[in-house]
């Protein structure tokens, strides 16, 4: 906890002297503890003497930023145009049905996934696509996606 801490008051400190970095602060705090604890938050704004409802107003409006707990590894399953037409939305309902989650964004109970759709990744010839951690996966599908987190899954046991 006191290492949590130590974080971040190293992170006010790198920012704290303007206030217009409240997001880069804001990024720092969410890869620090995979999203933005509301005790945080509070903290922030008595630090900065900003107000609470600026903080909570950028923690949910930019899809970066998140209120509750994210897995290790975050899965991004693109539902623009191109991957909905080939199969997008289906890989999404079963990654979702696969981990056992009910909601998006939600962490998985290991604390390894979670998953979210996003509207592009830019990737549109390699439709369908999904990051998982951050590693881009193209022409996926359902069967290749619970390899994909199998294989993520022992890597994690492994070290």
């Amino acid at each position: 906890m006191q290492a949590q801490e130590a974080k971040l008051d190293e992170i006010i400190v790198k920012w704290k002297r303007d206030r217009s970095y409240l997001i880069e602060m804001l990024q720092d705090v969410q890869e620090h503890y995979r999203y933005i604890p509301q005790q945080v938050a509070r903290q922030l704004a008595t630090e900065l003497d900003v107000p609470l409802n600026r903080i909570f107003h950028i923690a949910t409006f930019y899809q970066g930023f998140s209120l509750q707990p994210r897995g290790k590894y975050p899965v991004a399953v693109c539902t623009g145009t191109a991957c909905h037409v080939k199969g997008g939305t289906r890989i999404l309902e079963n990654i979702m049905r696969d981990l056992e989650l009910e909601q998006e964004g939600q962490a998985t109970p290991d604390g390894l996934f979670s998953v979210e759709s996003v509207r592009c990744l830019g990737c549109c010839g390699l439709a369908p696509v999904v990051t998982v951690g951050g590693e881009v996966y193209g022409d996926t599908s359902s069967v290749k996606m619970i390899k994909i987190l199998q294989r993520q899954k022992k890597k994690k046991q492994a070290s």
